[in-house]
């Protein structure tokens, strides 16, 4: 059965630090919190859709392109500000949230709570494995995410 709340990573993990949302995605499947189930949604795009129906909640963790932020800085997003920016997250995919999220809206399967964290990239050169930077810095996107579920009503538990 599918958890109440997606975490969904984004990413290719073939271009360095384009995999950011895949690799704290991982870390946060390693927790086992309750309701949540996490899904690699790698570069699907438009596939990912059924994925998300049903949702009470959804969590996207990508890279994202900034030229206001160093590589390695941690951003959230909530569900308004994903909509209004038209090019928020970026990754190798050819569609990106923005796109699977209006795509929900039209067949009436958008989640009530929706947010994003993101990470700058400081490289996305082709290589398997993230950057000193990235590596550093996804603790902070992993507790950003986790703050984001905490605020959605999603306890860890004590032995996690």
């Amino acid at each position: 059965m599918s958890g109440e709340f997606l975490v969904l990573g984004l990413g290719n993990e073939l271009f360095s630090d384009e995999g950011v949302g895949v690799a704290a995605a991982r870390r946060i499947e390693e927790r086992g919190l309750p309701a949540v189930e996490v899904v690699d949604g790698g570069t699907l795009g438009l596939a990912l859709l059924p994925t998300i129906e049903g949702r009470t909640a959804l969590l996207v963790l990508d890279a994202i392109v900034s030229e206001d932020m160093e590589p390695g800085e941690i951003v959230v997003y909530d569900g308004q500000d994903l909509r209004r920016e038209a090019r928020l997250l970026w990754s190798a995919h050819q569609l990106g949230v923005n796109e699977v999220l209006a795509a929900a809206d039209l067949v009436g399967s958008t989640p009530e709570l929706v947010a994003a964290v993101g990470m700058v990239p400081a490289s996305v050169d082709t290589g398997y494995g993230l950057s000193m930077v990235a590596t550093e810095s996804l603790p902070a996107m992993v507790d950003a995410a986790l703050q984001v579920l905490a605020s959605w009503g999603v306890k860890e538990s004590a032995h996690a």
